[in-house]
């Protein structure tokens, strides 16, 4: 009797089936690891836009206005065509490009699923001056909305985060 070699059709499908199944759990960990390191990138842009907003202030004494100017609710977002002429140009001597969302998909950051960066809500003289500074994370990072409460900064008592996406991060006036 002559001993063959080779493998079974059935041995064939397991080596298969287990090269896809470690393929599946590599990818979803990849992706995971992705997403991290965006929600990274999020908590590292929006700080350099907070310090660059702070020398913004310590020279002028306030901070750049929205599009309606002060003590109104208008905001200026990563996903609009002139976040960079509006908002970058006021901060160009601080920030040599203002950031954008590393998906920076539409509209602002409040709704689940909207990847961007506002800033606006900008007071000078209705309160002391200050601004919001939001981005959305995407993963259950522990500095999200649903876990900080984040209040009003011009008003400490309430949190605002409520009505919103629990994956809001804020670095706004403290």
């Amino acid at each position: 009797m002559k001993k063959q070699h080779g493998f079974t059709l059935i041995e064939l499908l397991v080596v298969i089936a287990v090269i896809g199944v470690l393929a599946a759990v590599i990818l979803a960990s990849l992706n995971d690891a992705r997403a991290k390191a965006r929600d990274a990138k999020r908590v590292s842009d929006l700080h350099q836009i907070r310090s660059a907003l702070e020398m913004y202030y310590n020279d002028n004494g306030y901070y750049p206005p929205t599009s309606c100017g002060y003590d109104c609710n208008s905001y200026r977002i990563s996903t609009d065509a002139n976040w960079q002429s509006t908002l970058g140009a006021a901060l160009a001597p601080y920030i040599p490009a203002l950031p954008i969302d590393p998906i920076n998909n539409i509209g602002g950051p409040w709704v689940t699923g909207n990847y961007s960066y506002s800033y606006g809500n900008v007071t000078r003289t209705t309160y002391a001056p200050g601004y919001d500074l939001t981005g959305q994370f995407e993963t259950n990072h522990p500095l999200r909305c649903a876990l900080k409460q984040y209040k009003f900064w011009y008003n400490n008592a309430n949190a605002w985060c409520g009505s919103y996406s629990p994956f809001l991060y804020e670095v706004s006036t403290s």
